[in-house]
C-alpha cells in the first residue's frame, strides 16, 4: 500500500509539473507583447497584488529609452526579475484574453503540441494492469462481433442475389406493361390533337370579335383625346395671363427689397467701424497676454524640473529598500525550510535505523 501511495504521489507530481509548465509557456508567449504596451499593463495591475512589478517595468523601459540604437531587452537583474515574476504568477495571462486569441500560428501549434503531451502523459501514467486486461477483453468481444457480422454479410449477399433474379422478372413484366401504356398514350395523343385543333378554331373566332371591339374603342378614345387637347389649350392661355400678372407683382416687390437693402448697408457700415475698433483693442490685450504666458511657461518649466528630480530620487530610494527587504525575507524563508528539511531527514534516518534493528533480531 505504501508503494502504491508513493507511486500515485509521484505520478500526481509529474502531472502537476507538466500542467504548471503548460501554464508558464502560455504566459511566456505573451510577455513581449505585455512589455510593448506598458500603459495597458499598468491600468490592469493597478490596485492588485501584481502592482509591485510596475516599478521594475517602468525602470527597464526608461533604461531602453536612454539607450539609443537598441530595441532588445537587456540581460540584467531587472529583466530576469520581471521574467521570473511573470513565470511565478503565470495566471496573469487570464487578464489578457485578447492577446491569447491573437497568438501566431507557430505559438498555437506549440500550445497544441504541449496540450497533447499533457493528455498523453495523463493517459499513460494512470493506466493499470486491470485496465489493460479490460481492453483486451473488449477487443476479444469485438473480434467475435466482427465474425458474426461477416456471417450476416454473406447471408445478405445471398439474399441480394435472389432479389436480383426476382428483380429481372419484375423488369420484364414492367416492360410488357409499358408497351401497353405507350399504345394507350398514342391513342389519347391523337384524340387530344383533334380537341386542340377545335379549340384553336374557337379562339380565332373569339380574337376576331375582340379586334373589332378594340377598333371601336380606339375611335372613342381619339374623340376624347381631341376634347382634352382643346381644354388644355384654353387652360394654357389662362395660366399665361396669370403669369404676367405675377411678374408685375414680383417687380414691385424687388423695388421694395432694393430700398431695404440700401438702408441695411448704411447701418452695417457703422457696425463694421465699431467692430474694427474693438478688434484693435482685442489685439493689444492679446499681445499683453502672450508676453505674460512666455514668462509663465519659463517659470513652470523650472518648477517641473525640480519636482521630477525629487520624485525620481524618492522612487530610487524606495526601490533599494524594497530589494533589501525581499532579499532578507527570501534568506529567512530558505533557512526556515532548510532547518525543517534537516529535521525531517533526521527523523526518517532514525526510523530507518529502528526498522533495520528489528529485522536483525
Amino acid at each position: 500500500m505504501d508503494k502504491t501511495a508513493e507511486r500515485k504521489a509521484r505520478l500526481e507530481g509529474v502531472e502537476r509539473v507538466l500542467k504548471l509548465s503548460q501554464e508558464r509557456i502560455k504566459i511566456a508567449m505573451i510577455i513581449p507583447k505585455l512589455l510593448e504596451n506598458a500603459e495597458n499593463l499598468k491600468s490592469v495591475f493597478t490596485n492588485t497584488c501584481y502592482e509591485e512589478i510596475l516599478g521594475p517595468i517602468e525602470k527597464m523601459i526608461h533604461h531602453l529609452g536612454t539607450q539609443t540604437g537598441r530595441s532588445k531587452l537587456p540581460h540584467d537583474h531587472t529583466t530576469m526579475r520581471i521574467v521570473d515574476f511573470f513565470l511565478v504568477n503565470y495566471q496573469i495571462y487570464r487578464f489578457f484574453p485578447r492577446l491569447m486569441r491573437n497568438l501566431e500560428d507557430r505559438d498555437r501549434q506549440v500550445l497544441a503540441a504541449f496540450h497533447f503531451l499533457v493528455e498523453s502523459a495523463h493517459v499513460h501514467l494512470n493506466r493499470s494492469s486491470r485496465s489493460e486486461i479490460t481492453k483486451e477483453r473488449k477487443l476479444h468481444a469485438i473480434y467475435h462481433q466482427n465474425v458474426d457480422i461477416q456471417k450476416k454479410i454473406l447471408d445478405i449477399k445471398a439474399s441480394l442475389a435472389f432479389q436480383k433474379v426476382v428483380g429481372k422478372w419484375k423488369t420484364a413484366a414492367k416492360g410488357i406493361y409499358l408497351m401497353k401504356v405507350e399504345d394507350d398514350l398514342a391513342n389519347k395523343k391523337w384524340q387530344n390533337n383533334v380537341a386542340i385543333q377545335n379549340e384553336i378554331e374557337k379562339c380565332n373566332r373569339t380574337m376576331r370579335l375582340y379586334h373589332k371591339g378594340s377598333m371601336d374603342r380606339q375611335k372613342e378614345l381619339e374623340e376624347e383625346l381631341n376634347a382634352a387637347r382643346e381644354a388644355y389649350e384654353a387652360m394654357t392661355k389662362k395660366n399665361l395671363q396669370e403669369e404676367q400678372d405675377l411678374r408685375s407683382e414680383k417687380n414691385k416687390l424687388l423695388l421694395q427689397l432694393e430700398s431695404l437693402l440700401k438702408k441695411y448697408d448704411s447701418s452695417l457700415g457703422e457696425k463694421m467701424r465699431a467692430n474694427i475698433a474693438m478688434e484693435d483693442q482685442y489685439l493689444l490685450a492679446k499681445k499683453v497676454l502672450d508676453d505674460f504666458m512666455i514668462q509663465f511657461r519659463h517659470e513652470e518649466r523650472i518648477y517641473r524640473n525640480i519636482v521630477v528630480r525629487r520624485e525620481e530620487e524618492e522612487r530610487r530610494i524606495q526601490q533599494e529598500k524594497l530589494v533589501v527587504f525581499m532579499m532578507n525575507r527570501a534568506a529567512t524563508m530558505i533557512q526556515k525550510y532548510w532547518r525543517k528539511w534537516k529535521k525531517d531527514q533526521r527523523k526518517r534516518n532514525r526510523r530507518a535505523a529502528k526498522g533495520k534493528g528489528k529485522k536483525g533480531k
